[in-house]
């Protein structure tokens, strides 16, 4: 009589390892596979500042090397910078958005944008009595483009309209760290939780000479830390 053989299960010591294991490893992947998905949501974006940049450079060229204006100076929704873009862009709709922005869904719906033009660029310095302290630079009147700033990408705190279109550049000395993160996201892209001062991670910039890069949201810190504004006109010096 042939005895029939039995193979052993696993017990219950050994099931709960395997899930202690399995865990182990999942928790080793999930932040590889986190900074993995921010980079990739970062280079999308870079692509986008990119391309409103080749939009700005041909806009320019057309206009005697002046920006498209800002709300500070319209209140036509068609001549607002982003609508203006447009014909130079083959229409914007697929390059306003950084998809790792929160605001993504309220930005859509309100025609707005990801991305703020630098006040230094587009808002001109007027006393009370009217007179133009500080004329608007062409982009062939500055020093040094590849360090002058054209675009940022907005707080999460900005405004969601189109109008919510320009920084407050000519604050951030006087107002600190503080003020330049109500106006920008200097940490849009970071694998993790922000820091509370947004000093962690990075986001990425338009320049004068049409490169988009990402900087380290520590160095912006540096600079207004030490005294110097980067937004100011050829303010940024890059390492």
């Amino acid at each position: 009589m042939r005895r029939k053989q039995f193979r052993a299960g696993f017990t219950l010591i050994e099931l709960l390892l395997v899930i202690a294991i399995i865990a182990i490893l999942a928790g080793l992947m999930l932040p590889a596979l986190g900074a993995a998905k921010s980079k990739a949501r970062q280079i999308n974006c870079l692509s986008n500042v990119k391309q409103l940049g080749l939009a700005l450079m041909l806009y320019a060229d057309d206009h005697d090397g002046k920006m498209p204006l800002t709300a500070h100076r319209t209140l036509r929704p068609e001549d607002v910078w982003l609508n203006t873009l447009s014909p130079y862009a083959g229409g914007v709709d697929a390059i306003r958005i950084c998809t790792a922005d929160p605001r993504k869904d309220r930005l859509i719906q309100n025609r707005g944008t990801s991305y703020i033009m630098n006040e230094f660029m587009t808002v001109p310095l007027i006393d009370p009595f009217g007179r133009v302290l500080e004329p608007l630079p062409t982009l062939d009147q500055l020093a040094d483009p590849s360090a002058t700033f054209l675009l940022f990408e907005s707080a999460d705190t900005f405004g969601v309209s189109l109008f919510s279109d320009h920084s407050h550049s000519r604050s951030w000395l006087s107002g600190g760290w503080g003020s330049v993160i109500r106006d920008i996201q200097p940490d849009r892209h970071r694998a993790g939780n922000a820091d509370e001062d947004r000093s962690s991670g990075k986001a990425n910039y338009l320049f004068g000479d049409g490169r988009a890069e990402a900087i380290q949201a520590k160095k912006m810190k540096s600079l207004i830390d030490g005294g110097s504004n980067p937004a100011k006109l050829s303010g940024y010096k890059s390492d």
